[in-house]
């Protein structure tokens, strides 16, 4: 039986030796242009604003390592600016509200390639911690004029009026989780040189509102507030093989 065991182990070890070949280590950075918004807006009972789209942005430090030419690890440092940005127009005012959350992100992501020696299609997912290191808001309102013309970034001088204060990071937790996935592209420049664009896309699994902030709506009901952004992200890496 002790013989038995021993062939299987060593059958498992001779098969696993093309498994582990063409290992690389990878060190590189990116930067992600992002469209980001909640899940559930939340404006703390008061009436619900209307979504005003916008574009923010992110960029990372990124070490990875590739068991083979298909299965590797990958993680991540970087800053995303998430939020949300709002707008609501009652009679001759237009309110404006936006929303900026910065985050520190340490995505950690399995991730799965296959392709040619040049061009080669990846997929990764795994979960992306995020660390709030502050909330912005820019809230006021602008008064329109006759002709019904106005300026969201640039109120009228002396008509416009600052609702709430600037730094409203007390009003959110410090800590999100989000399940992200990655779909792109790995394009060898040289043998040790390839960039990488791909699409990602995250949904935050925890209310990012504080407790004391959990205000219920106008119908008795609160509903927890997520972070949900879709990103291009473009970098460039270098890789050191240990295959040999």
């Amino acid at each position: 039986m002790k013989k038995i065991y021993s062939l299987v182990l060593v059958s498992l070890f001779l098969a696993a030796g093309p498994l582990f070949a063409q290992k690389q280590l990878y060190f590189g950075g990116g930067g992600t242009g992002i469209s980001a918004w909640f899940i559930n807006q939340n404006n703390y009972g008061y009436q619900d604003l209307d979504v005003k789209a916008g574009i923010s942005y992110g960029f990372n430090a990124n070490a990875g390592f590739d068991f083979n030419k298909n299965i590797g690890i990958k993680l991540e440092l970087g800053f995303q600016k998430l939020g949300q940005n709002y707008i609501k127009d009652v009679a001759d005012t237009s309110f404006t509200r936006n929303i900026a959350l910065n985050y520190f992100q340490l995505p950690l992501l399995f991730k799965f390639r296959t392709g040619g020696e040049v061009v080669q299609f990846m997929a990764a997912i795994g979960p992306q911690f995020d660390f709030l290191m502050s909330a912005k808001q820019k809230y006021y309102y602008t008064l329109l004029n006759t002709e019904g013309e106005f300026d969201y970034d640039k109120p009228i001088p002396g008509t416009t009026e600052l609702i709430s204060e600037a730094d409203i990071t007390h009003r959110f937790n410090s800590v999100d989780i989000q399940a992200r996935l990655d779909l792109g592209v790995e394009i060898y420049i040289i043998k040790n040189l390839f960039i990488d664009a791909a699409f990602s896309f995250a949904y935050g699994m925890k209310d990012i509102i504080a407790p004391d902030y959990q205000y219920e709506d106008k119908d008795g009901n609160y509903n927890p507030v997520h972070n949900v952004y879709l990103g291009l992200n473009v970098g460039v890496n270098y890789c050191l093989d240990f295959s040999k």
